[in-house]
């Protein structure tokens, strides 16, 4: 059979956190939680380590991300593709001085957060 595949090139993508979302679209949050409760954690602050992977600056990521669950939960034959980046959005920091923005680095960590 020659099925067609649809391939998206994007920029950016805002998915935000994937834990809570994906246990969710699995039907799982009850089971989740419940095991995380048998462990002596809980759901919430374990879904609150997740860092914010926000890949871009705008509504075009999260279109993009939502267009991605759309084409996943529709089952269709798709492919995302976009740039791995090193920094997302940006931090805000309130000091003395006013307003402060400096680089998010989302990815260093997720890396730490596995080690």
């Amino acid at each position: 059979m020659n099925v067609k595949q649809a391939y998206y090139l994007s920029m950016e993508f805002l998915q935000g956190r994937a834990l809570l979302n994906a246990i969710g679209n699995l039907e799982l949050m009850g089971h989740y939680a419940d095991a995380l409760r048998q462990l002596g954690h809980n759901l919430e602050n374990v879904a609150g380590q997740e860092p914010d992977a926000a890949l871009g600056n705008g509504g075009l990521g999260r279109l993009a991300s939502c267009f991605l669950d759309s084409l996943a939960t529709l089952n269709y034959p798709a492919w995302g593709y976009g740039l791995r980046y090193r920094y997302g959005l940006f931090k805000q920091t309130i000091t003395k001085d006013g307003q402060e923005e400096v680089a998010e680095n989302w990815l260093e960590v997720c890396l730490l957060q596995l080690l």
